[in-house]
């Protein structure tokens, strides 16, 4: 029954500033004043903060109250399910979010937004560092779960947050065209990218490198790729004035100059890359599958300073309070999460944290296309070699690249970059635009 999902904006705020009423109980996290709150039935009451109400979150509350009965789960969404929520709405649950934190107050697990200061609120003391409880919780099977995924997920070493699910960012590449190209996935930069991309496509015909893809569109994918690159979060600084960027976004646009990659749609066979995310296994054969008959997944590329495996995007964070007087509870609510029965939700979105999910999801797919069942979202048949399941494995086993990003930057950084796409600015001055457009955002 879900009886406590879907509060009014109003009345969400209120609860999340109100988290300070007294009962039996108490935490090791517990601030002065603060104790443990307990319903009539002698529940222990664990508030969950989230943007929005979901079919997921309905289905979490049930789940886990039915594994843990001696636990009352209040979910305080800030916007009901199905309900549109506005830009102005994310903007005012980050504000509020932001206050009850920093006042020692709040939700004893809260979802991790975008736009929400994570790293800062780690350097405060705010969130719990997750690390010991996950490495001493005996229910979790740490060689079944993407650790990996984790790894690239902590903040100067800790766990502060743990992801219900992920998507990756891929680069898929035409494999008949590519199997003589020589492409050193481990070391091609963006340079190499282009010179390949040169030599392949000028042969006479209309072949790109990509297509249907706007030089900002992929300035912006560029930076976010290299986010720490460009932004020092701690620091509030910026690095878009330096000649590494500015030569990068003259490489951009001497690719569209020279026909090598074009913004216009193209044909299923005139072009050798694309960059697409995959939400669920499904989509290692309905995406890969969607442009190339023989599509094979690679590295991106990248710079000296990072590898070009896939980019890992997290479905919902969740993070614990860490003055919570329930952390007992609320790690039980993150360990049941990452459980077989809480990763196997049909609800949950993404692909799972536990190999074993997963695979088993991969394995029927494959045994479909192997009976000759198994169709594309157009309807039309498919076939897959075991390799192409065996390849996605392997870089999903080394998916490394996260970023805690900003999305206002990266607009920033197509906005300002499309003057100089366009003409009216030069490579400079465009450069110098963001610097200053990310350097006064970041410090506000």
């Amino acid at each position: 029954m879900m009886k406590k999902v879907g509060l009014t904006m109003i009345g969400a705020v209120i609860m999340l500033v109100a988290m300070t009423a007294c009962s039996t109980g108490g935490g090791n996290g517990a601030e002065a004043g603060e104790k443990n709150k307990v319903t009539e039935e002698g529940k222990s009451v664990l508030t969950l903060s989230i943007m929005q109400s979901t079919p997921y979150y309905e289905a979490l509350e049930k789940a886990f109250e039915a594994k843990h009965p001696d636990i009352d789960l209040q979910i305080q969404a800030y916007k009901q399910a199905g309900e549109e929520a506005k830009a102005g709405d994310w903007e005012e649950y980050r504000k509020s979010i932001n206050t009850v934190l920093l006042s020692g107050k709040g939700s004893d697990v809260l979802e991790l937004i975008d736009g929400l200061p994570a790293d800062e609120y780690v350097e405060k003391g705010l969130l719990l560092n997750m690390e010991d409880l996950m490495s001493q919780d005996d229910t979790l099977k740490q060689d079944n779960m993407y650790m990996n995924v984790l790894e690239a997920m902590k903040h100067k070493g800790g766990t502060y947050a743990i992801p219900s699910g992920f998507s990756l960012r891929a680069f898929i590449g035409n494999g008949e065209m590519l199997k003589d190209a020589g492409i050193n996935e481990q070391t091609w930069t963006w340079q190499d990218f282009a010179g390949i991309a040169k030599g392949l496509t000028q042969g006479g015909e209309s072949l790109y490198a990509m297509a249907d893809y706007t030089p900002d569109m992929l300035m912006q994918e560029m930076t976010v790729d290299s986010y720490s690159l460009y932004v020092d979060k701690a620091a509030k600084k910026a690095k878009f004035d330096t000649p590494e960027f500015v030569a990068l976004l003259k490489q951009v646009k001497n690719m569209y100059d020279e026909g090598v990659m074009t913004a216009e749609p193209a044909g299923l066979d005139k072009q050798l890359f694309y960059s697409a995310v995959l939400r669920e296994p499904a989509d290692v054969i309905n995406v890969t599958h969607a442009v190339f008959d023989h599509p094979r997944l690679l590295q991106k590329p990248h710079s000296v300073e990072q590898t070009g495996m896939m980019r890992i995007i997290p479905s919902s964070k969740f993070a614990i309070r860490a003055k919570s007087p329930v952390q007992e509870e609320a790690w039980k609510l993150l360990s049941f999460l990452l459980s077989e029965e809480g990763q196997s939700m049909p609800e949950r979105a993404g692909f799972s944290m536990l190999k074993s999910v997963n695979e088993g999801k991969l394995d029927e797919i494959k045994e479909q296309i192997q009976a000759g069942t198994y169709q594309l979202p157009d309807g039309q048949s498919v076939q897959a070699k075991d390799e192409e399941f065996t390849r996605f494995n392997e870089l999903l086993n080394m998916a490394d690249q996260y970023s805690s990003l900003d999305g206002k930057v990266i607009a920033i950084v197509g906005e300002e970059s499309l003057a100089y796409f366009s003409g009216q600015k030069s490579a400079e001055e465009a450069a110098g635009l963001i610097q200053n457009r990310a350097t006064t955002f970041l410090n506000e």
